[in-house]
């Protein structure tokens, strides 16, 4: 009876789709770390496109797509007011007052988060809108990890805060 019966759970039982593509290498020119990344993105699909319509610091707004269906975008902008639960309320995806890091300049919640970073050099060339903000935004409807969408955002953050663009050379 057991053998029936653990043979009609196997039978019943679905293979699990597993990922056939590749990790992209960066989030659109920024490097994070594969491992980040990884822990965001479906587990299955075969393929897998990143896409941004600008790679300029304060206008950034990189897609990554898993079959054709956007799964996470990473994107940076500027912004006049330094208040990064203004810059969260823009964001569908982040109930405000979920996570907020301890020194107040991020807040993040299983779907993805927002931090404010410093960019001083691409900053003066903002002076009405020098805050620079990034984002992480997790599209998968069933996707919550709060602690897989903080490593992403500050991963996104610290290589974008610490990009040539925004730190000058020393």
């Amino acid at each position: 009876m057991a053998a029936q019966l653990a043979l009609l759970l196997t039978a019943c039982s679905e293979p699990e789709e597993k990922r056939s593509f590749s990790l992209p290498p960066d989030l659109c020119g920024t490097p994070v770390p594969a491992a980040a990344l990884d822990a965001v993105l479906p587990k299955s699909g075969k393929s897998v496109k990143t896409a941004a319509r600008s790679r300029e610091v304060g206008d950034t707004n990189c897609r990554v797509a898993v079959d054709g269906t956007t799964a996470v975008s990473a994107i940076n902008e500027w912004r006049a007011d330094p208040s990064v639960k203004k810059a969260a309320d823009i964001n569908p995806y982040i109930e405000l007052d979920e996570h907020t890091g301890e020194d107040g300049t991020y807040m993040w919640s299983g779907k993805g988060g927002v931090r404010r970073i410093p960019c001083p050099v691409a900053a003066k060339d903002h002076p009405d809108r020098n805050q620079l903000f990034v984002r992480i935004l997790i599209h998968d409807e069933k996707f919550s990890d709060a602690d897989a969408a903080k490593k992403l955002l500050l991963a996104y953050a610290k290589a974008v805060a610490d990009s040539p663009d925004c730190k000058a050379a020393t």
